[in-house]
């Protein structure tokens, strides 16, 4: 009996690392397969940001690339276009300048923005694509220069009560019409280049050449002013200078 039983003893236990090696080889794979699973994501994800940031430097258009034929046309319609920086937050920058009448703020509407879309998640979550987490999005878009689109205009109509109408030339007007009676109306322009610029009234820019025009006189007058009293200075000098050698020339003259 006793030999019987130790044999038993050892079936068993070969039976019992047997599957515990069939365990510890599934949980390799599957281990084996998410990290894969992560890599493959990391790379997405890296790829899809280098294309992005490829395509930004690539579409970026220069102040003088804007069609003179758009100018013209908002022109007709009294409104000029303010250039903003095309650095990735042109979008937040033309925001800026469209609330603040400065461009420099954008910071604070990235901020506004992206708030409101972490305490609003279930209205984005929809629209964000498969392959990208809602918090990797929201990671990313916290990211100086990450470039804002359509879920962040919605947004940021949200948040500062405001109505977005968006100039596109050749194209239909993008409206995101949020309020009966909104606190402000964005207007902005939108090019080929997925560049972003404020859209203002021509009366604010014949105001603001108008100034620049008093400023450059002032600035004028006020170099003419410090030369006139630079070149007394020196006649002054001179005169002084002529006194002193009128009086060496008397002392050498007496033997004094």
């Amino acid at each position: 009996m006793p030999p019987k039983h130790k044999k038993q003893n050892k079936k068993q236990k070969q039976k019992k690392f047997e599957k515990q090696q069939q365990r510890a080889n599934k949980n390799n794979k599957n281990n084996n397969q998410n990290n894969n699973n992560k890599i493959n994501n990391q790379n997405k994800y890296q790829k899809k940001k280098e294309r992005n940031a490829y395509r930004k430097k690539k579409n970026r258009k220069k102040d003088d690339e804007i069609d003179e034929e758009f100018i013209k046309d908002l022109e007709k319609l009294g409104y000029f276009i303010r250039e903003v920086g095309g650095d990735g937050n042109c979008l937040f920058r033309s925001v800026s300048d469209q609330m603040d009448n400065n461009q420099n703020n954008y910071k604070l509407y990235r901020e506004m923005c992206i708030n409101y879309m972490k305490e609003n998640k279930d209205e984005f979550i929809p629209f964000i694509e498969d392959d990208e987490p809602y918090d990797k999005y929201i990671s990313r878009m916290e990211e100086d220069g990450e470039w804002g689109g359509n879920l962040e205009i919605y947004a940021l109509s949200k948040v500062l009560n405001a109505n977005f109408y968006i100039y596109i030339h050749k194209h239909p007007m993008y409206i995101v019409n949020n309020f009966e009676k909104p606190k402000k109306n964005i207007l902005l322009t939108y090019h080929e280049g997925k560049h972003y610029n404020s859209l203002r009234k021509l009366e604010e820019k014949n105001k603001e050449d108008k100034e620049k025009e008093e400023k450059k006189k002032k600035e004028k007058l006020e170099e003419d002013k410090e030369e006139n009293e630079d070149e007394e200075e020196e006649e002054e000098d001179d005169d002084d200078n002529n006194d002193i050698n009128n009086l060496i020339n008397q002392v050498e003259h007496l033997n004094i």
